[in-house]
């Protein structure tokens, strides 16, 4: 299938709902579903402009700082314990009681720790999207062919190299849908965060919009978010689709 034949597909859906968003709430005068049509001249209000500047940019460099944080913590350490089977089995009981919280609902002590401000914001979001990131490292290392092992040994192939030439491009299909999944618990935490906590963001004019009534607000930052978690997501496949062009041409995928 064609690249434009793809994206046509992948649009089928959006425009149907669009569509039937609109046709439902076209006399809509509910307080709480106001007409599509009212949510979209809000959004370009709001969010054309001003509203990012002072909104959605304190949101994006949060999300930005955690996650990335998060990616590297998740693979260095991911890396470190796939490497000892001894580390690992010490760690392994802290590992699966802290990966089994939920980010927020530590946030209480993540703000008796470090205040309200962006440092605890990041905290959360990289403390939440870690996990998946190094678990699946620790996977994807682990489950690298022994026989690869040994033949870098008789080579003598020094740590680095045997890291950057082997041992990261075997693991990292897995490693990459790690990232994948902290990709969305980012996103995911950083907007809760803020609905509870912060005072800036996309999730604090939610908030906002929601305690003073101004549901056309509240339903622009809903769409908002969701028009950048599908740009990011599709960010990040195309990212993939390049660093991972290998194993995807092994499978039969393009």
């Amino acid at each position: 299938m064609s690249r434009p034949a793809r994206i046509a597909l992948e649009l089928v859906i959006p425009v149907l709902v669009i569509a039937v968003w609109w046709w439902w709430s076209a006399g809509s005068e509910s307080l709480y579903f106001p007409p599509l049509s009212e949510i979209l001249v809000e959004f370009w209000n709001v969010w054309i402009f001003a509203g990012t500047v002072e909104y959605l940019v304190p949101t994006l460099v949060t999300f930005a700082v955690g996650y990335s944080i998060a990616i590297v913590v998740g693979i260095a350490g991911g890396v470190l314990l796939a490497s000892s089977a001894g580390l690992y089995r010490f760690f392994s009981p802290l590992l699966e009681f802290l990966r089994a919280l939920p980010a927020i609902a530590i946030v209480p002590a993540f703000i008796s720790a470090l205040g309200i401000d962006m440092t605890m914001r990041i905290s959360v979001v990289a403390f939440a999207s870690v996990w998946p990131v190094l678990l699946n490292t620790i996977d994807g290392v682990r489950g690298i062919d022994g026989t690869v092992r040994d033949t870098t040994a008789v080579f003598r192939v020094n740590s680095l190299q045997q890291l950057m030439r082997v041992t990261l491009p075997g693991a990292s299909p897995q490693i990459f849908a790690g990232v994948r999944v902290g990709l969305a618990l980012s996103l995911i935490v950083v907007i809760v965060t803020e609905m509870v906590v912060s005072a800036e963001g996309v999730g604090a004019f939610a908030r906002s919009a929601q305690y003073s009534f101004d549901l056309p607000g509240m339903w622009t930052a809903i769409l908002l978010m969701g028009v950048v978690g599908y740009l990011l997501n599709k960010s990040f496949d195309y990212l993939e689709r390049r660093v991972l062009k290998w194993h995807l041409g092994m499978r039969g995928r393009k």
